[in-house]
């Protein structure tokens, strides 16, 4: 008499049995995870496109990508079981993000991943296409139209000098050269150096570095300082 263990079965597992193992879709599964990190790379790229200078991070780029592919397994793995829901989103929610977000515009594309990613774990597949295509129309549109701007002054030139002198008058002849207007907020007395604070519109917003070092290189200014109202224009 022989013994049959008990994890042998006398059904055979064909291929297609594997692809249903706990009601999971393979085709399903490959599809999400391939629209959603197409469409992800789209939304990062739009953000390299809009983010620039000193807010612009690579690690955030790289992020929503993933971002997008995580939020259509976590979808798809939910399903319809508001069960699976609430285990799901209680165990990320032990998740802490600790990193500070540098622009308001991070956060929009942070939800702009989300968002399709959400579309794409629903199988809203032609939803999350055209969703993609045509906020990030907008968004480019918004850039490149330079929306919501008033041009009026780029920044803040500080500097010190003695009043009067030669030194002040060619920095005078220096901001006629770099700015289209500026206006003098303050002028402190200090001993026989002046604390001057001009408010300037540059005719080129990107020539802030060369307008500090031109200042800088004129004998007895000191204490040259710049404040770009615009992070990504700062020197």
């Amino acid at each position: 008499m022989t013994s049959q263990s008990p994890f042998a079965s006398s059904t055979p597992v064909s291929a297609s049995s594997l692809g249903a193992v706990e009601g999971l879709d393979i085709e399903a599964l490959v599809l999400t995870v391939l629209a959603s990190a197409v469409l992800g790379q789209m939304v990062a790229w739009i953000y390299g496109r809009v983010q620039r200078g000193p807010t612009y991070s690579p690690v955030m780029a790289q992020s929503l990508v993933v971002l997008t592919m995580v939020i259509a397994l976590v979808l798809l793995a939910i399903g319809d079981s508001l069960a699976r829901a609430f285990g799901l989103f209680g165990a990320l929610a032990l998740i802490r993000f600790r990193t500070p977000v540098k622009d308001t515009r991070d956060t929009v594309f942070l939800f702009y991943a989300v968002v399709i990613g959400i579309l794409v774990g629903s199988q809203n597949f032609l939803a999350a296409a055209i969703g993609t295509v045509l906020v990030g129309l907008v968004i480019l549109w918004l850039w490149f139209s330079s929306f919501g701007e008033v041009r009026g002054t780029d920044g803040l030139l500080r500097f010190r000098c003695p009043p009067g002198g030669e030194s002040e008058r060619r920095v005078h002849g220096i901001l006629q050269r770099f700015c289209r207007s500026q206006s003098l907020l303050h002028m402190r007395g200090e001993g026989l150096e002046s604390e001057f604070a001009y408010e300037v519109a540059l005719r080129d917003p990107r020539a802030s570095s060369k307008l500090i070092g031109e200042v800088s290189a004129i004998e007895e200014v000191t204490h040259v300082s710049y404040l770009a109202q615009r992070e990504d224009l700062a020197p």
